[in-house]
C-alpha cells in the first residue's frame, strides 16, 4: 500500500465528492505525526513536490521554495493559498522568499504544488470522554495532542467542538466556503455541554451554528453517547435542537463512548453494554422514522457498534443515504458487506486459483462480520479477533490495535503461510503502528509473512488474490 502523502493541492476539493468513501476512511490517520499549532500570524508554505505539466511547474516553482504571498496577501495556510489562487485569466503574483512570479492561470489549469502538512490547532477542552486523556503513559507525544481545527474538519472530516472558533475564524469559514464541517456537539443544553467538555465558559454553540447555517455552510454533527450523561431525554433534545437547522445541519451521528483501562482521576462513565445498545437502537429508530417520513432521511444515524453489540443486523445501504459520516463508523460495516459481495463475485476466480492457507486478524468488534464474509470464500483462512492489550478491554476496533497487540495475540499461533493485518491500524510505507512498532517488526516477531488488508473489501480480496 502506498504511504499517505502529505497535504496536496488536490485536498482542497476533496469534499466535493462525498461518495469517495475509501478516501474518507484513509484520511482519519493523516495527521498522527503533525505537531500542534496555535492561532497566530501568517507563515511560509514550504513546497514538497511540483507536478509536471502543472501551473507550478510552468512558472518555475520548485521543491524547497517557501511561498509567502499571493497577490500581495500573506498566507495563513494551504487553504488560504488555494483560495487566493482560484482565479483564471487574470494577472497574478506569487512571492517566495527568493523570487516573485507573475503569471496568468489558464482555465482549469491545475496548481500542482504539494506542501508540508497543516499543523493542527489544539483543543483547550477537557472532555470527560477525551481519548487523549485515556492514553497509557508510554505513548508518543503526537498521540497526546488534542487537535481542534476547522481546517482539518473541512479537508478530512475531523471533528471540532467550535469552542476555539471565534469571529475571525467564522468569517473565514464563511468567506472561503469551508463546507462541510464536522461538529462535535454531544449535548445542546449549555450546562450539560459545558460539563461534558470540561469547560465552564459558554462557548456560544447556538449562535455559531445559527451563523454557519444561515451562510449555507453544511454541517454534520456528532454525539458521543455516554450512558447516564447525555442519553435519554438529553439526546432527544439535542437531536431536536439540531433538526431546527436542517438542511444546513444535514446529519447527526450518535456513536458510543470508547473507554480505555487508563482513566485514572477521570469522571466515571459506564460502558456501552449490549442491553444499552439495544435500548438505544429502539429509541433512535423511533426518531428516525419521524424524520424519514418528513424529510426522506433518518437525519440521526447510529454508529455501527450499536448494532454489532446488540447482535442486530446493520441497516441496508439505502438507510445511510450518501454515507455522510462513514469516517465516524456510521455505515462502514454496511459498505464493507456490500463491497464484499460485489468484489467476491468479480474476483472469485483469481482468489481460488490456488490453495491459500493463512490467518486474517482484526478487532473484536468487526470480527463476526469479517469471519462470516471470509467463511463464504471456501478457503483455508482463519479469522482471529485480537484484543487490545495496549488500551484495554474497552477498546475493540481494529484501527486502535497496536503492533504489540498483534504480536501478543498471534505469536506462535499462526497456522498457515501468511498473516493479514488491518490497514486501519497502521500508516506509511513502513506500516507504523500506534505503539511505534512497524509491520516488519511484527512480521519478524511472529515469524510469518505479514501483509496489509487494504482499506476496503475489494482491496482485501485483491490482497488475497496476490498471495
Amino acid at each position: 500500500m502506498e504511504a499517505k502523502r502529505p497535504f496536496s493541492s488536490g485536498a482542497y476539493v476533496r469534499k466535493a465528492n462525498d461518495q469517495d468513501l475509501e478516501r474518507k476512511i484513509r484520511a482519519r490517520h493523516e495527521y498522527r505525526h503533525a505537531p500542534p499549532a496555535k492561532k497566530g500570524s501568517s507563515s511560509a508554505l514550504r513546497v514538497l513536490r511540483v507536478d509536471a505539466g502543472s501551473l507550478s511547474a510552468r512558472i518555475g516553482l520548485r521543491p524547497g521554495d517557501e511561498v509567502l504571498e499571493v497577490n500581495g496577501s500573506p498566507l495563513d495556510d494551504v487553504i488560504d493559498f488555494q483560495f487566493r489562487m482560484a482565479s483564471f485569466g487574470e494577472p497574478m503574483t506569487l512571492r517566495t522568499r527568493a523570487r516573485t512570479f507573475e503569471f496568468v492561470r489558464d482555465e482549469w489549469e491545475g496548481i500542482g504544488a504539494e506542501f508540508e502538512p497543516i499543523e493542527p490547532l489544539v483543543c483547550d477542552n477537557d472532555c470527560v470522554f477525551c481519548f487523549v486523556h485515556q492514553n497509557p503513559g508510554n505513548t508518543r507525544r503526537s498521540l497526546r495532542i488534542k487537535d481542534e481545527d476547522y481546517r482539518l474538519s473541512f479537508l478530512f472530516g475531523n471533528y471540532l467542538t467550535l469552542t476555539n472558533v471565534g469571529e475571525a475564524e467564522l468569517g473565514r469559514i464563511i468567506e472561503q466556503r469551508l463546507s462541510p464541517l464536522y461538529i462535535s456537539v454531544h449535548a445542546t443544553e449549555p450546562g450539560l455541554r459545558a460539563r461534558m467538555l470540561g469547560n465552564d465558559a459558554y462557548d456560544g454553540l447556538d449562535e455559531k451554528l445559527d451563523r454557519l447555517a444561515a451562510a449555507g455552510i453544511r454541517l454534520h454533527c456528532q454525539v458521543v453517547l455516554c450512558p447516564g450523561w447525555n442519553d435519554g431525554e438529553h439526546l432527544e433534545r439535542t437531536i431536536r435542537d439540531l433538526d431546527g437547522r436542517y438542511p444546513s445541519v444535514q446529519s447527526v451521528a450518535i456513536v458510543p463512548v470508547g473507554l480505555t483501562d487508563h482513566r485514572q482521576n477521570l469522571p466515571t462513565i459506564e460502558p456501552v453494554t449490549p442491553a444499552y445498545a439495544e435500548r438505544t437502537i429502539r429509541a433512535v429508530t423511533a426518531i428516525q422514522r419521524r424524520y424519514t417520513e418528513t424529510w426522506d432521511t433518518p437525519f440521526a444515524f447510529l454508529g455501527d457498534e450499536f448494532y454489532i453489540l446488540a447482535d442486530q443486523p446493520v441497516p441496508g445501504s439505502g438507510h445511510y443515504r450518501a454515507f455522510p459520516q462513514i469516517e465516524n463508523g456510521v455505515g462502514m460495516v454496511r459498505t464493507f458487506l456490500d463491497d464484499f459481495d460485489d468484489a467476491a463475485s468479480a474476483l472469485a476466480g483469481e482468489i481460488r486459483r490456488r490453495p491459500l492457507h493463512g490467518v486474517v486478524a482484526t478487532g473484536r468488534l468487526f470480527h463476526p462480520c469479517l469471519a462470516a464474509c471470509v467463511g463464504r470464500l471456501g478457503l483455508d483462512l482463519e479469522t482471529v479477533a485480537v484484543p487490545s492489550r495496549f488500551w484495554g478491554s474497552g477498546i475493540n476496533v481494529a484501527g486502535l490495535l497496536t503492533g504489540s497487540d498483534f504480536v501478543d495475540a498471534l505469536r506462535g499461533r499462526v497456522r498457515g503461510d501468511f498473516l493479514v493485518l488491518p490497514s486501519e491500524s497502521m500508516i506509511g510505507n513502513e506500516g507504523l503502528f500506534l505503539d511505534d512498532m512497524k509491520l516488519a517488526d511484527v512480521e519478524s516477531a511472529i515469524g510469518v509473512r505479514t501483509v496489509r488488508s487494504g482499506y476496503s473489501a475489494r482491496e482485501f480480496l485483491e490482497t488475497l488474490a496476490r498471495l
